[in-house]
């Protein structure tokens, strides 16, 4: 059994049909996502309602209860995901790399919540504190953007996350930042969750799934470039900045750092599991 975390992008013949390419990514996940009771489904729809109009799904979304966290699922809209195919240039291997990162950015969100819940059962005093899970992982990621603002430099780092995750370049404020925010996910500090699947995926050595794109950035997103000459290059940079900065971020919150850890921590077990049943 392959982990989901580490298992190196392999290259075949078949890598040329990305439906083909798509499930197997799929697949390779499933037995880790079921250790953890998380589910994964998929969905063909072309369109999605929200707020009485249609919009173009998501990659994937990751589902649960809401309160107490629990139920949780990741659905990959699959025709979103098929087209990046034309964008990777139809290249297998940057292919698979993308929809490898699009995948490991929602489990990261599925142990993020998985970790969260966990801890507000286990602990009679959060119960006290906090009217559920869902409340107590507010109040953690509240807490988190509290830590950082403090300074400017947490303020720039924050705005630089934003910028990657929102592929929205004229992020230059907090405020812009809680207006994109309830735009987008109907409330504030929603970015946190994504910073923090940032830093994981910094911190493990893997690409950001913001990268995986590469320079198909330019055939779709219009940015102030300055001196970098495309997209990519300049998410590069972005990405570069963040990764530089990931012993400020840990040391101006340690509320992210705890998270940090717990995330990890979990991350590590699916890793030992999964090489142990690949032994047997």
């Amino acid at each position: 059994m392959h982990d989901p975390f580490t298992t190196p992008v392999l290259h075949s013949h078949i890598e040329a049909i990305p439906g083909t390419i798509l499930c197997e990514e799929i697949n390779r996940v499933i037995p880790s996502l079921n250790a953890l009771r998380i589910s994964f489904s998929v969905s063909y729809a072309i369109n999605r309602l929200r707020e009485g109009r249609y919009r173009k799904p998501p990659y994937l979304s990751c589902r649960y209860n809401i309160g107490n966290l629990g139920g949780i699922n990741i659905v990959a809209f699959y025709y979103a995901l098929l087209g990046d195919w034309e964008l990777m240039e139809r290249r297998a291997t940057r292919y698979r790399i993308r929809i490898r990162s699009a995948i490991r950015e929602e489990m990261i969100h599925a142990v993020q919540l998985t970790t969260v819940r966990n801890r507000y059962e286990q602990s009679p005093e959060l119960q006290k504190l906090h009217l559920n899970a869902e409340d107590y992982y507010e109040y953690v990621l509240d807490k988190i953007v509290e830590e950082l603002v403090i300074t400017p430099e947490g303020r720039s780092l924050i705005l630089t996350a934003a910028r990657l995750y929102y592929e929205d370049w004229t992020i230059d404020s907090m405020d812009r930042l809680r207006e994109t925010d309830r735009m987008l996910h109907g409330r504030n500090g929603y970015l946190v969750s994504e910073l923090i699947r940032q830093l994981i995926q910094i911190r493990f050595g893997e690409p950001l799934s913001e990268e995986a794109k590469g320079k198909a950035w330019d055939k779709n997103r219009v940015f102030r470039l300055g001196d970098y000459g495309t997209t990519e290059n300049l998410l590069s940079a972005m990405a570069r900045t963040l990764r530089q900065a990931v012993p400020k971020l840990a040391e101006l919150s340690p509320t992210l750092t705890e998270a940090l850890h717990s995330i990890e921590s979990m991350i590590r077990r699916i890793q030992a599991n999964s090489y142990d049943q690949a032994k047997s």
